[in-house]
């Protein structure tokens, strides 16, 4: 199955059964959109909060993440060239590629054994 043929799924919620028990899972998927810069405003003070209450650390969550995680910080612009690139070939393909479908397909991929 390829990127632009997963059937669309419904937006994320802390409460669904993907990220129950998981609160990494939902965190890097927030990275992603962050990253991206289609994370909602009003997003950031929870995955802020979930952040701090899992890996402690201040008001800069994605820089606690990287640190815990040990990610390199040109991670960022990584994954900013993923989204333009993914863009483009979902446009070519003439299908529809949101943000939250980009950020699950990125932590299934990439960070499944960070979460499991």
């Amino acid at each position: 199955m390829g990127w632009f043929s997963k059937k669309k799924e419904q937006p994320a919620t802390l409460n669904s059964a993907r990220y129950r028990g998981k609160p990494l899972l939902i965190l890097l998927e927030n990275y992603v959109l962050d990253c991206i810069g289609c994370l909602p405003s009003q997003t950031v003070a929870t995955v802020t909060s979930i952040t701090q209450q899992v890996y402690g650390g201040g008001d800069d969550w994605k820089t606690t993440l990287r640190s815990t995680l040990h990610l390199d910080e040109s991670l960022d612009e990584n994954l900013r060239q993923m989204w333009t690139h993914n863009q483009e070939v979902a446009r070519q393909a003439g299908q529809p590629l949101s943000p939250e479908d980009f950020a699950r397909m990125v932590v299934d991929q990439n960070f499944s054994s960070l979460v499991d």
